[in-house]
């Protein structure tokens, strides 16, 4: 018994670690999201640093308070403080470079860190539900709400159809890597960092590979 509680111990740092990792990438990921939402959008600079936090923590938020946890970014300003500089960060350079809105590469770089967001926020939500004792299925609904509830909230706001429902796949992306942790994890008991890894890599090749070819689930024709 003296010899298994060094090894949670261990367990539980590397989790925090990477958790806390994952979730920095998603916030820069959504917060530059969310500020190209608002600017599409015809928002100022007040309405791109809300949308950016929106889309960033919005997820988590409703998590949270459905776990019965202190919200994220009240436990911890950091995250309140990176959306409002990133925020206004992007918003500052678009403004004054107006161009970069067409550049191909900056689509792609967008593209590629909302992938990597996705990929952190459902496993943030996944691990965070485990550790609040919930079921696996309650763990993969809250993965897939935190990859997507700050996206859905953005774009009401933003007066359009959530992108999540029409676009490339997006939430089934977020599904399959939740399922995917989970059976690494628990099921083939693999280390729990290594599973996070594997995980948010099928995640962001499946996300790109769907956009790329441009890949939907199929909907009712009108």
């Amino acid at each position: 018994m003296h010899n298994v509680i060094p090894i949670l111990a261990k367990h539980t740092v590397q989790m925090s670690l990477i958790l806390y990792v994952f979730m920095v990438l998603g916030v820069i990921a959504s917060s530059i999201s969310g500020v190209m939402r608002a600017i599409e959008a015809r928002m100022d600079i007040t309405g791109a640093i809300l949308l950016a936090f929106i889309n960033s923590n919005a997820g988590g938020t409703v998590r949270d308070l459905i776990l019965g946890s202190t919200v994220f970014w009240v436990e911890d300003k950091f995250y309140i403080w990176i959306t409002l500089i990133i925020g206004a960060g992007a918003f500052g350079i678009v403004y004054f470079k107006n161009k970069v809105i067409g550049s191909r590469k900056l689509h792609k770089i967008l593209i590629v860190t909302d992938a990597m967001g996705l990929a952190a926020f459902c496993l943030a939500g996944v691990e965070k539900s485990l550790s609040f004792g919930q079921h696996n299925v309650i763990a993969i609904m809250m993965g897939v709400w935190t990859a997507i509830g700050g996206g859905v909230a953005a774009d009401i706001i933003a007066n359009r159809v959530p992108l999540v429902f029409s676009q490339e796949l997006y939430i089934t992306v977020a599904f399959v890597g939740a399922v995917f942790y989970l059976l690494l994890s628990g099921f083939l008991q693999v280390n729990s960092v290594v599973a996070a890894f594997i995980a948010a890599l099928i995640m962001v090749l499946l996300r790109l590979y769907s956009v790329k070819h441009k890949i939907k689930l199929p909907i009712i024709p009108s």
